[in-house]
């Protein structure tokens, strides 16, 4: 793969630059005016996108210092909590269904295993039969 342009690279930086510049101004906006700090209103606000607030480990942690400090505590989800009630049905359903699924294949697994072994004793008893009748 060839390598960018040498102008190109630098329009590159300057606009991330430019993005950079615009999520700290409107972060610092929102402190002080005590508006409420998320990923997606500081992108709304500063014109990027969350991706590229995600992207930024220096962006990311002041946003979720923030985010705490006025008593918004990070959302974070566990394979055995409801989904959040900002997703949407469509995402509900579908982890609903998934859940479903994952339970369905466990128990059909738990099953298989089950019958692996059965077959497997089966099998050493065929073996010790068939030893028997070897040896003579």
């Amino acid at each position: 793969m060839t390598p960018l342009p040498d102008h190109l690279h630098q329009a590159a930086k300057a606009r991330t630059a430019e993005a950079d510049t615009r999520a700290r101004t409107a972060l610092a906006q929102m402190v002080k005016t005590g508006q409420a700090v998320s990923f997606t209103a500081l992108a709304r606000t500063a014109g990027v996108s969350t991706d590229f607030l995600y992207r930024h480990p220096e962006l990311r942690s002041l946003i979720e210092r923030n985010r705490v400090k006025h008593g918004q505590v990070p959302r974070t989800r566990h394979a055995d909590t409801e989904p959040l009630p900002s997703t949407s049905a469509a995402v509900r359903a579908l982890s609903t269904r998934l859940s479903q699924l994952q339970q369905a294949h466990r128990e059909e697994i738990t099953r298989l295993r089950k019958a692996l072994e059965a077959a497997h004793g089966e099998n050493l008893e065929l073996r010790r039969r068939l030893a028997i009748f070897d040896a003579d």
